[in-house]
């Protein structure tokens, strides 16, 4: 259940190879199943996302900087909403992977805790303002951070985005309860 151990019909059963990645599976059922409490879910989601960002901007490589300007060019260009919710989730797990601590990151990447917010979020500014430039903006601002090795900068650009996604669930549910 865990993923800890691989089992082989036949073979045996083994130590997983990518024990980065173990803890995803059951964070995931708890997310779903926990669906009911996304404000819940945002807030841990803000919390690590602020400590990722942080690591992410010691860690930064050559090779990191590439990966994260290639997501931001793909997020400019791409044709559909879904795309590039998409390349924003894809984002935001690059920086959880390069933080290069496995437990962040499998929280981080757990399918439920971002797919969900972000979708959401981002469907309900395309719906409001028919853009999403100021959420493209604070993602630049934050790859510029990280790539610059600015670890306190990193983390102050990621509480701003994270204040931004946090300001748009207020509004959304203040919408839902108008209309109820």
């Amino acid at each position: 259940l865990l993923g800890i151990v691989h089992c082989v019909q036949g073979g045996g059963n083994y130590i997983t190879e990518d024990l980065t990645s173990w803890l995803i599976s059951p964070l995931s059922i708890m997310f779903k199943l926990n669906n009911g409490y996304l404000r819940q879910n945002q807030q841990l989601r803000a919390a690590l996302e602020r400590e990722t960002a942080l690591l992410a901007a010691q860690n930064c490589t050559a090779l990191d900087e590439a990966e994260l300007r290639m997501i931001l060019a793909k997020l400019e260009i791409a044709d559909t909403e879904k795309e590039r919710g998409m390349l924003d989730q894809q984002l935001h797990q690059k920086i959880a992977k390069m933080a290069n601590n496995p437990m962040l990151y499998s929280v981080s990447a757990a399918d439920q805790l971002t797919e969900t917010i972000i979708s959401g979020i981002r469907g309900y500014i395309m719906e409001k303002k028919q853009s999403s430039s100021d959420i493209d903006e604070q993602h630049r601002q934050l790859v510029d951070a990280i790539v610059r090795k600015d670890a306190k900068l990193a983390e102050q650009r990621m509480s701003e985005h994270m204040e931004t996604i946090e300001a748009y669930m207020n509004e959304m549910e203040q919408m839902i309860q108008l209309q109820m």
